[in-house]
């Protein structure tokens, strides 16, 4: 029996050296493509004087890490710099100008922090937060027609089928909120049909019925990179594949392109802020303190300066002025929420003089035109008074970009028609875009500006 014991002992212990051999001879690799990512595990609670250790697990638990970018690299599911030569082609193209590159990304971090929020409750890969960064540099773009519109560029049919609803005086392709939810439904449907990350992209580009008829009997988890590269998708929908992880690749190891991606502030974290009625943007605005060009942009969905009845009356406002808008709105009757005007005052006067023939009290025309009371109001001024506007003002591609160093092209652009529409001179359009002098590629980024 002791020799059966030794015996028994002596199996067990050579199974296990071979088990550490074979686990040191294994290369590490990321998640596979086909399977979503794990959740992070939270950092250990440190010990804090006057804090048990429960709750110091809970804190470091429940905190939030407040970069975007470590919070998406715990979440990349795909192979990134690694899938094929294309990829790091791509992450050179995008980080050329990296001056430009960072910018752009600063100037999304109000929107991305939203994504990621939302990709991290469904348990979806990190690499699908970079892809309105891909269709539009995160700019809420409105179009006409058939074509696609919003940061995730999503066309009317496919939009409507997910939900959204589409009007001349709302769009939800536009809202950042619904338009991600329909974006990320639209992702996790595509990996439950195909049970690989890559083609659930690939379907969001081209469509998933052309994906069906391309892959026919085959497991997608089982093509490789060249066998998937195959697959007869036109140049663009396979294109989307290689910048997509390009940018995973330069957001897993941005020092590899000397970048320093930015880290958000206190102003970049927007709340939802709902409301009892529609409001004139502009007035938010006021209400705020902010300028009603960034108001429009975070909350684009409104065509118009009226938010219409039909639609679910909320704002997105930086949570650092949030608090102020609750105090100035709940001070103004809801009945003056939402028809408003401007007009120039044409006369010298004060802000009472105003309210008193408008009939209304003056903290509220004062609140509405962010001064003060007892203010003067000189004759050239630009007033915001209440009653509606002849005919309500439609908010363009060009209020929405009005701070955009960078332009994202749609269908239709040309180099000409770009430098027409922000007043730029074409010769100039072209020095900051040499890469540009041939045919533009939907979703190219243009530079504006040398910042």
């Amino acid at each position: 029996m002791r020799y059966a014991l030794r015996t028994r002992l002596h199996w067990l212990s050579l199974a296990a050296s071979l088990l550490v051999l074979a686990a040191c001879a294994a290369p590490p690799t990321r998640p596979v493509a086909s399977a979503p990512p794990a959740t992070p595990a939270p950092p250990a609670a440190v010990a804090t004087p006057g804090v048990t250790p429960d709750d110091a697990a809970i804190s470091a638990a429940t905190a939030p890490d407040p970069s975007p970018w470590s919070r998406l690299r715990t979440r990349f599911a795909m192979q990134g710099c690694d899938y094929r030569p294309e990829v790091q082609r791509w992450a050179r193209y995008y980080t050329h100008g990296a001056r430009a590159f960072v910018a752009s990304w600063k100037q999304a971090l109000p929107f991305l922090l939203l994504v990621a929020d939302e990709v991290e409750q469904r348990d979806l890969p990190g690499e699908f937060a970079l892809l309105p960064y891909l269709e539009s540099t995160y700019q809420p773009l409105p179009s006409h027609g058939d074509r696609p519109a919003g940061m995730w560029q999503l066309v009317p049919d496919t939009a409507r089928e997910a939900g959204l609803r589409i009007s001349p005086d709302y769009d939800g392709r536009l809202d950042p909120l619904a338009s991600t939810t329909a974006a990320l439904d639209l992702l996790a449907r595509y990996f439950r049909e195909f049970a690989d990350w890559r083609l659930a992209d690939m379907a969001f580009n081209s469509g998933e019925f052309r994906v069906k008829r391309l892959l026919g009997e085959r497991d997608a988890r089982l093509l490789s990179a060249d066998e998937l590269g195959g697959l007869a998708f036109n140049r663009i929908t396979h294109e989307h594949l290689d910048r997509l992880l390009a940018l995973a690749c330069v957001v897993d190891d941005p020092a590899r392109f000397n970048i320093v991606l930015p880290e958000p502030d206190d102003d970049d974290r927007l709340d939802v802020v709902p409301l009892d009625a529609g409001m004139d943007l502009r007035l938010a605005a006021r209400f705020a303190g902010l300028d009603a060009s960034d108001v429009r942009r975070w909350n684009a969905g409104y065509r118009r300066n009226r938010m219409p009845a039909a639609a679910t009356h909320q704002l997105l406002l930086p949570a650092t002025h949030a608090q102020k808008f609750r105090s100035a709105a709940d001070a103004v009757p809801l009945a003056l929420w939402s028809d408003w005007r401007e007009q120039r005052a044409a006369r010298t006067s004060g802000i009472g003089s105003w309210a008193a023939q408008l009939g209304i009290p003056v903290a509220v025309l004062a609140a509405a035109n962010a001064i003060d009371e007892n203010a003067t109001v000189m004759s050239s001024t630009q007033l915001l008074l209440p009653g509606s506007e002849a005919e309500p003002m439609e908010i363009t591609t060009k209020d929405l970009q009005s701070h955009a160093r960078l332009h994202v092209i749609v269908a239709g652009d040309t180099l000409s028609r770009v430098a027409q529409h922000y007043s730029t001179p074409l010769k100039r359009l072209k020095q900051l875009n040499p890469h540009a002098s041939g045919t533009l590629h939907l979703g190219e980024r243009l530079r504006l500006s040398d910042d």
